[in-house]
């Protein structure tokens, strides 16, 4: 008998063990226990499954067994995190791309040829420009579509024609994107390769999609730390901290002090991260 799993999109997926057994191992999870999780969830949760139910019986097994690969596998919830509003996810892209060799600017103001926009993130590298708007999603299952794509396009069809018009600008390449935390729809993607707007969404595009810009250069952000509560994750965002990897330099009174919580729970994110970066 066929076992289906129900998204959050509310979509119904066939049960698949090597994908499910897959990401363990993109966890850091041992190939050992990857396999052991996988015939549980096959045995244990029959019936009516959904993909929280499977992320909440993968996430204690990795936590009680292998707790650095539990921090990795909560990724996507903890980018979810960022929210409630999309400020913070802007200002980790921004660190992202900067990570990746880019200048960025955040949330400026900028003359189009009809009106004004305020942008998102302004990346530029070698004598290109690029329009980056970020589409932040706090409820799993939610995509970004094609009335997205047509909207940030049509913004940047209005800055781009203004900035040709500046010295200097008419002769540097310029370019759409889309930055989201989620996936996109199929003609969400396919209006975007048509127009040359570059999409950096969930597990899109394969060899650069946003997990795997984080991925390849543990570029976590700083909600994927379990100890680390809300006004904790706000204190650090003013700041401008925002990857994982920034505390590192923290001492523990240091960080006691910055977030304004005792030498315990400052420990314990301590702990935390310097489990997730542990080699």
């Amino acid at each position: 008998m066929k076992q289906y799993i129900l998204k959050a999109s509310g979509e119904k997926e066939l049960f698949s063990s090597d994908k499910i057994y897959d990401s363990l191992l993109k966890a850091g999870a041992s190939p050992e226990l990857a396999s052991k999780t996988t015939e549980e969830i096959k045995t244990k949760l029959k019936g009516k499954i959904n993909s929280d139910k499977v992320y909440n019986f993968v996430l204690e097994k990795l936590t009680n067994t292998e707790p650095q690969a539990a921090l990795k596998y909560s990724l996507k919830k903890a980018i979810m995190k960022l929210g409630p509003t999309g400020y913070l996810f802007e200002k980790y892209t921004a660190k992202i791309l900067q990570e990746y060799g880019y200048t960025t600017e955040v949330g400026r103001i900028v003359n189009g040829y009809c009106v004004s926009h305020e942008i998102d993130v302004i990346a530029i590298q070698n004598n290109q420009h690029f329009m980056v708007e970020c589409k932040y999603h706090n409820q799993p299952g939610t995509r970004s579509d094609i009335k997205t794509a047509l909207y940030i396009y049509a913004r940047f069809l209005d800055v781009e024609r203004a900035w040709k018009q500046n010295k200097g600008h008419e002769s540097m390449f310029h370019q759409a994107w889309l930055v989201t935390n989620t996936k996109c729809t199929s003609e969400a993607i396919k209006y975007g390769s048509c127009m040359n707007m570059r999409i950096i969404a969930w597990q899109y595009p394969k060899e650069a999609s946003l997990e795997y810009l984080i991925e390849n250069k543990k570029l976590y952000p700083i909600t994927i730390l379990p100890s680390l509560g809300t006004n904790s994750i706000e204190k650090l965002g003013a700041k401008g901290i925002l990857l994982a990897k920034e505390l590192l330099k923290y001492s523990m009174d240091e960080l006691s002090k910055i977030l304004s919580t005792s030498l315990i729970i400052s420990q314990k994110i301590s702990e935390e991260v310097n489990l997730l970066f542990r080699k």
